[in-house]
């Protein structure tokens, strides 16, 4: 039983070359630039038999599109009349262009929605700059793999994106680590003033006491700095 012919729209199993395939670039692109200017497949097939002009583009469309002058004999052989038929010029179309259009849009967003899965939030500085480069690759790579490889390409980016994570973990903790040794600079210092202060305190006493000049309050202040001990009392006599 013969298999039936896909329909507009549907994706052949094998890509097999086309008739319009055979036709030179530029008469390609003439047809999709026609057909996106609103000209039917009949008119397109009409105009394509037309004697070939520079102006094909512009109304009134009274030039052809194709020079058929310069196509080889085995190609002019499968397009009797020198014309493209209205039926070969849409499945053509919905082939290779449409088709591929709505192709590109699929892959476009599916690479869009991994990347942002992919990137998340509150990236470290190093791991912001890879992530935005490879957003731009993201979708060129995808293109350019097979539709055999991509779930290997997809398996590959999954463990990158596992090796950036635990990258983004590193980072943080070196944060960390950077935090706290500011905290451990900064006790460091407090205890240096303090060790000088004591030390100036200290000698200041010692001049004090070898002039006889040393005084309960100069005792006090060194018990509470030096010892932690709490003040004495002077005695009655030194009071009163």
């Amino acid at each position: 039983m013969t298999k039936p012919r896909p329909k507009t729209g549907e994706r052949r199993a094998v890509n097999q070359p086309l008739k319009i395939d055979r036709l030179p670039q530029s008469a390609r692109d003439a047809i999709k630039v026609l057909y996106d200017q609103g000209r039917t497949w009949k008119e397109i097939e009409e105009q394509s038999a037309l004697g070939f002009g520079p102006d094909w583009s512009k109304p009134p469309y009274d030039q052809g599109f194709i020079d058929w002058t310069t196509i080889d004999s085995e190609t002019l052989d499968l397009f009797p009349g020198l014309r493209v038929a209205k039926n070969t010029l849409h499945r053509w179309f919905d082939l290779r262009v449409r088709q591929v259009r709505a192709q590109v849009l699929a892959e476009s967003a599916k690479a869009r929605k991994w990347a942002e899965a992919f990137a998340g939030k509150d990236l470290p500085g190093t791991n912001a700059a890879v992530m935005n480069a490879m957003r731009d690759q993201v979708f060129t790579l995808m293109r350019q793999v097979g539709p055999g490889d991509q779930a290997k390409f997809l398996d590959g980016l999954n463990a990158l994106s596992l090796t950036l994570a635990r990258l983004q973990r590193v980072e943080l903790q070196a944060k960390r680590v950077e935090v706290d040794s500011r905290k451990l600079k900064l006790l460091e210092e407090r205890e240096e003033q303090q060790r000088q202060q004591l030390e100036a305190e200290t000698e200041g006493a010692a001049r004090k006491l070898s002039k006889g000049e040393l005084t309960v309050e100069d005792i006090n202040r060194l018990r509470e700095r030096v010892f932690g001990l709490p003040p004495v009392e002077a005695p009655e006599a030194a009071r009163g």
